[in-house]
């Protein structure tokens, strides 16, 4: 009975916020087909201008959305597992120590204009995305091979940097320190080779369309910058699939209704996701209209949207505090009223489909109202007397963040009988907020939403939760739980086995959000999408760029 009441309530909410905002006419958008041929061409919009597809200065998703479809790296991920598989290498050995690795590289790999690519290539990008000058905002990503961040300083001359070419097709990296996670890293861009006798002779115009040779499935055929960008087939790719799509445009629409609309016009083929986003007003629309609903697609994004408890102001001091609000949300109920189905109940930090294991599901603090009363009580606040105010707080922003925290307080309000109290801050104060002021004056309750750069559980924990130098290492206050975590985190970063690696990380998860239940996860993100049917084979991946050599069309 009471499900229906609270959803009652959140809908009510919802609906409210959404009627006192302003929707967007919607236009039509003038477009003249570049297709040499439609039955080959595809079209997707983007939600805003691509910058730059330098692959060592791309900063944000648009960017990638290109980049990924005109360089590739070392190696590449499968769909689905997000397991590292060979691309411009062969094969890779580690040593026993987990300091140095060596990759094979592929002999028949080449540049779009027929040049080979070598060893000497990744040599020169890496030395090139480091230096000062380069001004790459992605060099820190780099600092785990020798020596990369004093030269990145201007400490130390290029060559003491631990990567070096033994021979024309053999790569050789030494770490800073064992990393198990590094055939991943070597997929995100900054990586990815570049053609040095381009930028040797265009500088800073070498990625003109005129000018720019790539290695990846496509190639540049025409920028019209701020308004479309196109892509053919690179005839030299090394993998030679009997793919059909021969083109693609990608054109920037601003305005997602403008885009819904084009779509329902067949003048686009795919729509959502990252390229851009899908009117939340129209989504009741879509799943009700026979065509729209039978292209609804959805995929993952490698997000976790997570609160954090300050460990160090009372009362969320005490860990059955802790424990007992962790345990008295309905994630999945959560989730159904404020996004509908998109977005998937989480447990741990790191998405489960990352953390897989066959006792994957006994992580966590599961949704039981009885036992977060008992929680409650173990801390001496029986029904929620006497229990001081708790301050949640959140970025101002889009509106489903609002209706979450506004979902908490209704759930914590019954089942707890706790009213806690929400505080809205612009997102440079939330920031500061957060980091920059003394810990008793750090609200209670935190939100924080955490994207990661690869498929690999260190992004998601470490850098975020090592006790020493993680970004929350600090919520972690028990002596005993730090030092074991700090040994399992330490381990997991350097051990090869993927297996074992995940069963470490489960034991991070374990202590993070159970044992000590510093941090509740709430949710991981799904991302909706429309697909024309014409479109066979589509899937979506959340790292490592889409797989459009996989796709087909079918007319």
């Amino acid at each position: 009975m009471f499900k229906f009441f609270i959803l009652s309530i959140m809908l009510f909410i919802i609906i409210s916020c959404e009627q006192q905002d302003t929707k967007i006419e919607s236009k039509t958008h003038d477009l003249i087909s570049d297709c040499e041929n439609i039955k080959s061409c595809l079209r997707i919009p983007l939600g805003g201008k691509v910058k730059t597809i330098d692959p060592g200065l791309v900063n944000q998703v648009l960017d990638y959305i290109i980049v990924d479809q005109l360089f590739v790296g070392l190696t590449a991920l499968e769909k689905n597992t997000y397991k590292v598989v060979p691309a411009l290498a062969t094969s890779w050995q580690v040593s026993e120590d987990g300091k140095f690795y060596t990759f094979i590289l592929r002999q028949d790999i080449t540049w779009s204009d027929g040049n080979p690519i070598t060893a000497h290539d990744f040599v020169w990008t890496i030395q090139r995305n480091l230096a000062k000058e380069t001004k790459s905002s992605n060099a820190s990503e780099l600092f785990i091979i020798k020596n990369a961040e004093l030269f990145h300083k201007g400490e130390i001359d290029k060559a003491m940097v631990g990567v070096h070419a033994v021979g024309e097709y053999k790569l050789s990296f030494e770490l800073e320190h064992a990393a198990g996670y590094f055939p991943s890293l070597v997929n995100l861009r900054v990586y990815r080779p570049l053609p040095k006798h381009i930028i040797d002779k265009y500088g800073n115009n070498w990625t003109e369309s005129n000018n720019i040779v790539t290695n990846g499935p496509y190639y540049l055929s025409s920028w019209d910058k701020g308004n479309k960008i196109g892509l053919k087939r690179n005839s030299t790719y090394y993998i030679k699939k009997k793919n059909n799509i021969q083109e693609i445009y990608y054109y920037i629409i601003p305005e997602n209704y403008i885009g819904l609309t084009m779509y329902e016009k067949n003048d686009l083929d795919i729509m959502g996701g990252l390229y851009l986003k899908l009117p939340q007003t129209e989504i009741p629309r879509i799943e009700e209209n026979s065509q729209l609903s039978r292209e609804i697609q959805m995929g993952p994004q490698g997000c976790t949207e997570w609160y954090g408890f300050n460990t160090k102001r009372f009362p969320t001091d005490n860990v059955n505090v802790r424990k007992a609000i962790s345990s008295a949300i309905d994630k999945q109920l959560l989730l159904e009223v404020v996004f509908g189905d998109s977005n998937i109940p989480a447990k741990t930090i790191t998405p489960s489909w990352l953390l897989e294991t066959k006792d994957n599901k006994k992580i966590g603090l599961q949704f039981d109202p009885k036992q977060a009363n008992e929680f409650l009580t173990q801390a001496g606040y029986s029904e929620g007397k006497k229990l001081p105010e708790i301050i949640l707080m959140r970025s101002t922003g889009e509106t489903d963040y609002r209706e979450v925290s506004r979902a908490i307080k209704t759930f914590l309000q019954h089942y707890l009988n706790i009213d806690i109290k929400v505080v809205d801050l612009a997102s440079n104060r939330y920031m500061a907020t957060i980091f920059g002021k003394p810990f008793e004056e750090r609200p209670h309750i935190f939100r924080i939403r955490w994207c990661a750069d690869y498929p690999d559980a260190n992004d998601f924990l470490y850098q975020l939760f090592h006790p020493d130098i993680g970004y929350f290492g600090w919520l972690l206050t028990d002596e005993n739980l730090r030092q074991e975590l700090t040994t399992v985190i330490e381990k997991a970063q350097w051990v090869t086995d993927p297996i074992e690696r995940k069963m470490l990380y489960r034991q991070v998860e374990k202590i993070l959000v159970e044992e000590a239940a510093v941090v509740m996860p709430l949710y991981f993100d799904n991302v909706q999408f429309l697909v024309k049917d014409r479109i066979k084979g589509w899937y979506n991946m959340a790292f490592g760029g889409q797989h459009i050599l996989n796709w087909s069309l079918e007319n």
